[in-house]
């Protein structure tokens, strides 16, 4: 059995490919109304880091920018968060820093529980005719879903063509027993190619298992929900 969360364990978000640290704001939000002030992760070459944006970053240095987050500020017992290709990120940072993480929160993200297929052709094409880049696509993300035209600006502005490389490179480690691993699953129509991933973990005991009725970005149309899976319903 997992140990329990201490009630001020640290929360750690880690964003998704194409958007930037922005995408958490709704979550944070919530969080913020809970009492808890989480550490937002600006993965390189996305956010205010876009210059830094190009084909020759890794995935090694993603999770280096996470585990950089965690040292820095001397972090234990984390709540880490990781959606969509975030998912990769904190399974390798989970690797990196075992004794370090209590909680991992796979939010509609691949999770190292089933097997990569890689990228489609169609992504593979896409990426090779944009110089190692895969462009922004496959995913809702307007007005609408995300109700604040101020922030979908702001979103929009964020977004940035994704180093094709980091979705190519080995990622999949097995989890520390020591770490309590919860996945939240969305339902909607753009969130298909995460199932595979969601119905490994609805199958598995070692995994709470979180189903949320909305969209991929889950973080603008459930932004209570996941503050309360992530803070463990204090």
């Amino acid at each position: 059995m997992s140990p329990p969360i201490p009630s001020l364990s640290p929360v750690v978000l880690v964003h998704g490919a194409w958007v930037g640290p922005r995408c958490w704001d709704p979550v944070v939000a919530e969080l913020l109304r809970a009492g808890v002030h989480p550490h937002v992760v600006t993965l390189k070459g996305s956010g205010e880091r876009k210059t830094e944006s190009g084909p020759d970053i890794t995935l090694d240095d993603h999770i280096d920018d996470v585990v950089a987050v965690i040292n820095e500020h001397d972090l234990h017992n984390v709540i880490l968060v990781g959606h969509s290709y975030g998912g990769r990120v904190i399974t390798g940072v989970i690797a990196a820093l075992p004794d370090r993480i209590a909680h991992a929160i796979f939010v509609d993200a691949h999770a190292p529980v089933a097997s990569d297929d890689g990228p489609t052709d169609e992504r593979r094409a896409q990426a090779s005719s944009n110089a190692g880049m895969l462009p922004f696509s496959g995913f809702q993300l307007d007005a609408e879903l995300v109700g604040d035209d101020a922030l979908y600006e702001l979103l929009k502005r964020d977004i940035v063509d994704h180093p094709f490389g980091t979705l190519t490179a080995s990622w999949q480690h097995e989890l520390s027993p020591k770490v309590k691993k919860t996945y939240v699953r969305a339902l909607g129509a753009d969130a298909a190619p995460f199932e595979k991933y969601a119905a490994a973990c609805r199958s598995d005991a070692s995994w709470s298992y979180v189903e949320l009725d909305g969209p991929h970005m889950l973080q603008f149309t459930h932004p209570r929900e996941l503050a309360t899976v992530i803070t463990g319903g204090n």
